[in-house]
């Protein structure tokens, strides 16, 4: 019975996100049967199924949305190792604190595109810019995260280490990192966002690079679609960008669902 009520809610929440979008949808392809779209500004659904078929039939929209994820994960990858492996150490060592957090409170107020500039003149505008641009939007949210759980861990929790004498690494390992699991998922979804921004953001305006041979990514295809004013593909890519992102966004909230089901609603 539980289970029962609980499959009617999730479906009841899936349908009630889904209304908006069936609502446009529904709109969009009225408003093309009345025609009263401009093709400047919007074309009619079955342009954009026409080009969807196409881009798949000849592999642009696979290459490109292959190339995307592949910057993406691997950007990602490394800035939150990194963004855990120094939040973690700046949460547990009031010298480590001392030393680097008015920095990092400074860094992180500089807007993610804001480093272009810096990492161009750096590393030019190939693969190591893009992924050193996207693994920087991602360290921020994990390392803040990170040293916010290793920083708010119970006192509790601390005193039943004492009680039962655990040393040092014991300590970290049955005591504080269970505790700091909510927070690292917490940053594990924001830095996946900005993350996520940050691809898109290399990919349109830095142009085109390739990554194991595998085409510019949506971003370079979106900035093509622009130059060339193909509204359709615009859409196009908007659409794969939008649903890629969510459902990245939903694998970080099922693995929180699997390892802190107490915390998530």
């Amino acid at each position: 019975m539980t289970t029962s009520t609980h499959t009617i809610s999730r479906a009841g929440l899936i349908g009630r996100a889904l209304v908006l979008p069936a609502g446009l949808i529904a709109l969009w392809v009225i408003l093309d049967a009345l025609g009263m779209l401009n093709s400047n500004i919007l074309v009619s659904p079955a342009k954009v199924v026409v080009t969807a078929y196409q881009g798949f039939a000849d592999g642009s929209i696979p290459g490109a949305t292959s190339a995307t994820l592949l910057r993406a994960l691997t950007g990602w990858a490394i800035g939150t190792s990194m963004g855990l492996a120094f939040g973690v150490l700046i949460g547990l060592s009031g010298l480590a604190r001392g030393l680097f957090d008015p920095s990092i409170a400074s860094l992180r107020q500089i807007a993610l595109f804001a480093w272009i500039p810096l990492l161009s003149a750096w590393f030019g505008n190939g693969e190591m810019m893009k992924i050193t641009l996207i693994s920087l939007g991602a360290f921020f949210p994990m390392a803040l995260a990170a040293q916010a759980g290793c920083q708010n861990v119970p006192a509790p929790y601390r005193e039943i280490g004492r009680v039962l004498e655990l040393d040092r690494r014991a300590t970290l390992t049955k005591i504080i990192f269970p505790a700091v699991v909510p927070s690292i998922l917490t940053g594990l979804e924001l830095s996946l966002n900005i993350a996520w921004l940050g691809t898109f953001g290399a990919e349109y305006l830095i142009g085109t690079g390739y990554i194991n041979g595998m085409g510019d990514g949506l971003g370079a295809y979106l900035a093509a679609a622009r130059e060339y004013a193909r509204m359709d593909q615009v859409l196009l890519g908007v659409l794969f960008l939008a649903l890629i992102g969510l459902a990245l966004g939903r694998l970080i909230i099922g693995l929180s669902r699997r390892l802190i089901p107490w915390r998530i609603a």
